[in-house]
């Protein structure tokens, strides 16, 4: 698949070239949570021996990694977010498929009585 659009294409729509408001109310929100998980684990689990745990490190740093990883930019779409929205949208909406040719029915002798 070919996508052809000028180098200018999204310039003025996107935040740094790159983002939507979207994409950094995500990115935000995952950052934030991470943070705010990582400051109570550190903070009141140290006291008790648990922080060397590096479970607890990389699961409460995921949310971060999750939302930056939707925000990647990708090919023709504009990131992962915006591609599983689309096959969100698309499996959803029913399968429409419009015929744009000549409809036989029965036989070759039919064929020739339908055709003008």
């Amino acid at each position: 698949m070919e996508f052809n659009a000028p180098k200018n294409f999204k310039r003025g729509r996107l935040i740094a070239n790159r983002y939507t408001v979207i994409d950094l109310c995500i990115a935000a929100a995952g950052i934030s949570v991470s943070f705010f998980l990582e400051l109570f684990f550190f903070l009141n689990l140290v006291s008790k021996g648990v922080a060397r745990n590096l479970f607890f490190v990389i699961l409460f740093l995921m949310p971060a990694g999750v939302a930056l990883l939707f925000i990647v930019p990708t090919g023709i779409y504009h990131n992962i977010f915006t591609f599983l929205e689309l096959k969100l949208l698309t499996s959803r909406l029913p399968k429409v498929y419009i015929y744009e040719g000549v409809r036989y029915y029965g036989s070759q002798s039919k064929k020739k009585e339908q055709d003008p």
